[in-house]
């Protein structure tokens, strides 16, 4: 028996929270021109939201930064070490309709699903990038036995990428608030519907913001 089952086999809610870890890969975001006109790095970042999560609900993250295809192999390869801990597989870069751009050139969405070979049940991937979602191909991530329990994701261009991480903060807080003990299929159904009531409703649909549900 594990601390917080009081003798019923249950952890504490407090207690299986924490293990709605968030593994977060983020861009190496590209330079900007600022109002001068002169080209500087782009260093807005999710992480501040992360810290944020772990502050108030206790949530767990790893945020690392990539900018080339070898090194988000590498990472997506290092959460499939720990699914069970950092059910939240969060992607963080520029995007376009079923890829995801990186500094040495698009990957599609579907060969990053190929490089996930473990059980995903329970877990959820975020794409958080401009318009990954339109008109995706989601079969490596939703069908077959292990699938993730949802994807999720934008379907319309966002630049500044910062405009949807009030959405975000939102999103994962309503992933934490879920009544459920664990991120399946049918808790995200009602996370999605949640975010379709107002007052989300708009920002939901001015974003593009869709979850695709495993069956």
């Amino acid at each position: 028996m594990t601390n917080g089952d009081h003798g019923h086999g249950r952890k504490r809610r407090s207690e299986w929270l924490k293990e709605r870890g968030v593994f977060s890969i983020e861009n190496v975001w590209f330079e900007k021109i600022d109002g001068d006109g002169v080209v500087v790095p782009d260093v807005t970042s999710i992480e501040p939201i992360l810290e944020a999560l772990s502050k108030h609900y206790g949530t767990p993250f790893v945020h690392r930064d990539v900018a080339t295809k070898k090194e988000l192999k590498f990472f997506i390869k290092r959460w499939c070490k720990y699914p069970w801990s950092y059910p939240i597989l969060h992607i963080g870069i520029h995007g376009s309709a079923g890829q995801v751009c990186l500094a040495d050139g698009p990957v599609d969405i579907r060969e990053i699903g190929g490089w996930i070979n473990v059980p995903c049940d329970n877990c959820i991937i975020h794409f958080s990038s401009c318009g990954v979602l339109r008109g995706a191909d989601l079969t490596s991530f939703l069908d077959g036995e292990g699938s993730f329990s949802a994807v999720s994701g934008y379907s319309k261009k966002m630049y500044p990428m910062f405009d949807a991480w009030p959405f975000e903060m939102i999103y994962f807080a309503h992933l934490n608030r879920s009544r459920h003990k664990r991120l399946e299929p049918d808790a995200m159904r009602r996370v999605n519907e949640k975010l379709s009531e107002e007052p989300y409703a708009k920002l939901k649909q001015h974003l593009g913001f869709k979850v695709h549900v495993a069956r």
